[in-house]
């Protein structure tokens, strides 16, 4: 199993000093789009620089695997309701349903396998025609293709990952019968940010 505990003292050092501020941006780009009230459920929020964001109304709820990540992200302040959930996601049974699921960098930590389940937990989760806002990688070139197999290799030696290649996003969310409506793209078009409405 992942354990990012280890790198989250330097791990917003590290974001900072590969990707300037584009990992922060993108992460929340559509953050603005979500309206009063709504129900959010965040998967591997990390040291939760994406709380700044939301509104007073909003509730949050907060998954992420690693204790260091969740007590760095305690300290964010933020006016949202936010309930902490220190869990593998992969185990945690939802017990409510959500308006809207932010997954930021995430899905790359899994094999196309787990992912699957994943999805087919996190579709149960989200309300009819809620929205899932996606975002990660995706290369366009070989220059990206190395530059995601570098960092893979620095993750799976510092965090134990044992991931080493990343997923088809795309066809995953076609596959789970979610359509896109939104995307913008960032650093060199490498990220994408994208909104997925649920629409079964």
């Amino acid at each position: 199993m992942a354990d990012f505990n280890q790198i989250a003292g330097f791990y917003d050092f590290f974001k900072g000093l590969v990707f300037g501020k584009q990992i922060d941006k993108s992460s929340s780009c559509f953050v603005d789009h979500i309206p009063a009230n709504a129900r959010i459920l965040i998967i591997g929020g990390g040291t939760g620089k994406i709380l700044k964001e939301f509104k007073p109304s909003h509730s949050i709820t907060f998954i992420e695997l690693s204790e260091a990540m969740i007590q760095k992200a305690k300290r964010v302040k933020t006016k949202a309701s936010i309930d902490f959930e220190n869990i593998d996601v992969l185990k945690w049974m939802p017990i409510n349903e959500f308006d809207y699921i932010i997954t930021p960098f995430i899905l790359d930590c899994f094999t196309e396998d787990k992912l699957n389940l994943l999805f087919l937990r996190l579709k149960k989760s989200l309300n009819k025609g809620g929205e899932w806002i996606h975002t990660d990688f995706y290369p366009k070139n070989r220059l990206h293709k190395v530059f995601i197999k570098l960092m893979y290799v620095f993750f799976n030696i510092t965090a134990n990952l044992k991931v080493n290649e990343l997923a088809n996003f795309d066809l995953l969310f076609e596959k789970h019968q979610f359509l896109l409506k939104r995307k913008a793209l960032f650093y060199h078009s490498m990220i994408e940010s994208k909104i997925y409405q649920k629409i079964d």
